[in-house]
């Protein structure tokens, strides 16, 4: 079976249930959003679709509450959503001392809420994307953080 892509970009999607993108649209659109429904969430930061679904149907960056943290211009950068933690002020605990997830844990509040099935835009946890930011950290110089 082929696997869905954005209608726009061509790039592969990721599942992303419905309530997801239901919390996420603006309000004008929300009635657009269908329970039965699979959207799914396009990847490319370039893209400016941010869910599309099988019939060719996108909901854009400008369609949703929030910015999507990926994508270009996303402002703010926005890695917990549930507690509203930055990408900078996740960089900031790493430069005050933070070595592990629970320290950016103990120290933003990001990670720690679980309300991602309908505040990220992934309709996911954001400790893998915290991880990769500490990753990513450990390999440079704190000088170029």
């Amino acid at each position: 079976m082929k696997k869905a892509s954005c209608p726009v970009c061509h790039s592969e999607g990721q599942n992303v249930l419905a309530l997801t993108v239901k919390h996420l649209v603006r309000e004008a659109l929300r009635d657009t959003v269908h329970e039965t429904t699979t959207y799914r969430l396009c990847l490319n930061p370039h893209c400016p679709v941010v869910y599309f679904d099988a019939s060719g149907k996108t909901l854009k960056k400008e369609d949703l509450k929030i910015p999507v943290w990926y994508k270009d211009g996303a402002f703010p950068k926005y890695i917990c959503y549930c507690s509203r933690v930055t990408e900078e002020e996740i960089r900031s605990a790493i430069r005050q001392g933070a070595r592990t997830l629970e320290d950016i844990q103990r120290m933003t509040g990001a990670g720690s809420k679980g309300f991602c099935l309908t505040e990220n835009p992934s309709g996911r946890c954001c400790h893998g994307e915290i991880v990769k930011i500490l990753e990513k950290a450990c390999r440079v110089s704190p000088q170029s953080q």
